[in-house]
């Protein structure tokens, strides 16, 4: 191997365009740090409350590490190679692969999907004084989209068109500061689809029509599931603020491709950013920033490390549990019956197909990142080449044989050196604007 560390600039020949693809480094990222830390603190207080968390973390972990297997991506201009780690593939938890979800899913999504029609989007939330039901009852949230759902689609058929509606539902269970404020997000086509695909577009919904509507299902619900009781739902039936809301002011032009798309992923993004993050290994504090509106008293939490990292987990999903639905024209049975009424306008062989699905599995990595860093990683940066994947190493024997070649060999619990965080570590009530910074 000629070089197969991280890819450098500068070189003869041609020099490629959009910059150069440098692998990241997850061990330097605050979350990676928060993690690696508190997860032993986690596991013996007994903390995580699915084995699902715990999982993820401990995949989270590996994620980006080349002791855990990588790729092999090598030019047959120049011979120059690197090494590529494997990814977690962890969803709502690592920013990096889920980032990748999300930028794929806007492509697919507005491809597969979406019709060149306006579309609005709507968001129900409901108040504060529930939101600690559907945290323990997770499974109450797919009773919300239902809810919202059977709302929308009463709604446009009273508008006397006799046609179905466009909606991809998206639950979300996270506020600006990691909360757990569960609400959803719908992509509607603005108005419904005849039979016979014609689009009718349609007036906006009243919101404090379905913000009443709402409500009262909500708390019916809740009352059929036993999760409150009906002098609680008669007093919040009768409250004049009761803090369930509806908004529908976001609405995107029928020629606006990447207002869909860009819409479709907003909706789909991961509850953490890493911009906002800040971790101090010498206290284990975490500190997280937003930004301020009117919705909050502060734009910050200041916490332990391991109350933080239990609180991201609460908005991991379960394994089976889906959290974007597909409604009416959207439906993947409508989009099913679409598709085989259509008539195919060329046939491939089956091997060929097989080939064609190959090449773009391998190559969908590296569209990615392309989106994401906005720099082609199978470009060369001495030469400027196509560069290729050559090899995929999983073998722990082959991996270790390899690093300690290029002299990288230094697992995980090799290099951890880590102090306990203290017992009582001294959380600071910080009531001013703009916060420092402690990392």
């Amino acid at each position: 191997m000629s070089g197969c560390g991280e890819p450098g600039a500068g070189a003869a020949g041609r020099t490629p365009a959009g910059g150069v693809y440098r692998p990241r480094k997850p061990r330097a990222s605050p979350l990676y740090q928060c993690a690696d830390r508190h997860l032993a603190e986690l596991r013996s207080a007994g903390c995580l409350q699915r084995l699902l968390e715990e999982r993820v973390i401990e995949r989270f972990l590996k994620c980006g590490d080349p002791h855990h297997g990588f790729a092999r991506v090598y030019c047959p201009e120049c011979r120059h190679d690197y090494l590529l780690a494997f990814s977690c593939k962890a969803r709502y938890f690592c920013p990096s692969c889920h980032q990748k979800r999300v930028l794929a899913y806007g492509d697919w999504v507005e491809v597969n999907v979406l019709a060149p029609v306006p579309h609005r989007q709507y968001v129900f939330t409901v108040p504060r004084l529930l939101r600690p039901i559907f945290s323990r009852r997770r499974g109450l949230l797919g009773e919300l989209c239902h809810i919202v759902e059977h709302l929308l689609i009463s709604a446009y058929s009273g508008a006397g068109v006799k046609g179905r509606p466009g909606l991809i539902l998206f639950v979300q269970t996270f506020g600006d500061l990691l909360t757990f404020n569960p609400h959803i997000h719908v992509l509607a086509a603005d108005g419904a689809f005849r039979a016979d695909g014609v689009f009718v577009v349609l007036p906006a919904i009243p919101v404090k029509l379905l913000e009443r509507g709402f409500r009262s299902e909500v708390l019916k619900l809740l009352v059929a599931e036993r999760a409150i009781g009906e002098r609680l739902s008669a007093s919040m039936l009768a409250w004049r603020h009761s803090g369930f809301s509806v908004h529908n002011g976001v609405r995107v032009a029928p020629g606006d491709t990447e207002g869909r798309k860009k819409l479709a992923q907003y909706m789909l993004r991961a509850p953490l950013s890493l911009e906002k993050m800040s971790y101090d290994a010498k206290t284990g504090m975490v500190l997280y920033r937003s930004h301020m509106h009117k919705g909050l008293k502060r734009n910050f939490q200041l916490m332990p490390g391991a109350q933080w990292l239990e609180l991201l987990c609460r908005h991991i999903p379960d394994r089976f549990e889906h959290l974007v639905r597909y409604v009416g024209w959207y439906s993947t049975r409508v989009r099913g019956e679409r598709a085989r009424k259509a008539v195919p306008t060329a046939t491939v062989q089956a091997d060929e197909a097989g080939q064609v699905i190959a090449a773009r599995a391998r190559s969908a990595w590296a569209r990615l990142i392309h989106k994401v860093y906005e720099v082609d990683p199978l470009r060369c940066p001495k030469c400027g080449a196509q560069m290729h994947i050559v090899a995929l190493i999983d073998d722990a024997a082959v991996i270790r044989r390899i690093l300690e070649h290029l002299g990288r060999w230094a697992p995980r619990e090799a290099r951890q050196n880590q102090r306990a965080p203290p017992k009582q570590p001294l959380v600071r009530e910080l009531t001013y604007h703009p916060v420092p910074d402690i990392a």
